[in-house]
């Protein structure tokens, strides 16, 4: 035979045992330690990294609606309000009829559909309270000046709404401005 090897015996057999030694240490739990103790806080880090991300993209998105809602809202609470101010500060009869003819519209209607909703629930339960009293008394079964005081109650809710959030006005104050002598009725 003319090759390399003069007889089959002396071909070297690669043994099972040499590939399957570092796997054994591999395996051990010293060796596994030691590898995540390496690895451990680079991982910590990237994950902690896109957490981070993911948390502050939500934060930031939700940020952006809020802001984009609350100036929405504070244009239809503006909408909505303008009629009761005029209400309220021009008595003439003809005055009282257009405004009232204004609440009554079509237009007026989508207005207080938009409040429902992107107002606040605060902002809404306190419209709803407020209306339930106008009927209330249109029926004889309220005052106006409950009326009044439930539009206090809608004034201080929207404030609230638009970020005065621990504000110590009450629905009385909200109403000094408007009603000159406020403080002579009960609430």
């Amino acid at each position: 035979m003319n090759s390399l090897f003069s007889s089959p015996s002396e071909v070297v057999k690669p043994r099972l045992d040499n590939y399957a030694r570092p796997l054994k240490i591999a395996l051990d739990p010293k060796n596994i330690m030691e590898w995540l103790n390496k690895i451990a806080p680079a991982l910590i880090a990237v994950v902690g990294g896109i957490i981070g991300w993911f948390l502050k993209s939500r934060l930031e998105a939700k940020r952006r609606i809020e802001e984009s809602l609350r100036d929405e809202a504070a244009k239809v609470y503006l909408d909505i309000l303008m009629p009761f101010a005029v209400l309220y500060t021009d008595l003439s009869e003809k005055s009282q009829k257009e405004t009232l003819k204004k609440i009554k519209s079509r237009e007026y209607r989508e207005k207080s559909f938009k409040l429902v909703l992107v107002g606040s629930d605060e902002v809404v339960n306190a419209w709803n309270e407020m209306w339930n009293t106008i009927y209330k008394s249109e029926r004889g079964e309220a005052e106006s000046k409950e009326i009044l005081f439930a539009f206090g109650d809608v004034l201080l809710a929207i404030r609230k709404s638009l970020g005065n959030t621990t504000t110590a006005m009450t629905n009385r104050g909200m109403l000094r401005w408007l009603i000159k002598d406020i403080d002579t009725f009960d609430n």
